[in-house]
């Protein structure tokens, strides 16, 4: 599972700590996100991120396909 955050941010044009400032979400949750240096991320999250940003958790979210 990839987190498409940092695309769709670069191109709203908005930054981690502005969506942290905002949103209330940490910034080292964002950053982590952006990274893909998490396992999880709790519906809440996943809920403010994309009410601000205005997306659905499909374009939020991308399901990287391994080659067999």
């Amino acid at each position: 599972m990839k987190i498409m955050l940092d695309q769709i941010l670069n191109k709203k044009g908005i930054s981690q700590n502005q969506l942290a400032k905002d949103t209330g979400i940490s910034v080292s949750t964002l950053r982590n996100l952006n990274h893909n240096r998490t396992t999880r991320i709790s519906f809440d999250v996943l809920e403010k991120i994309c009410i601000y940003l205005s997306c659905n958790v499909g374009e939020l979210l991308c399901v990287e396909q391994e080659n067999h």
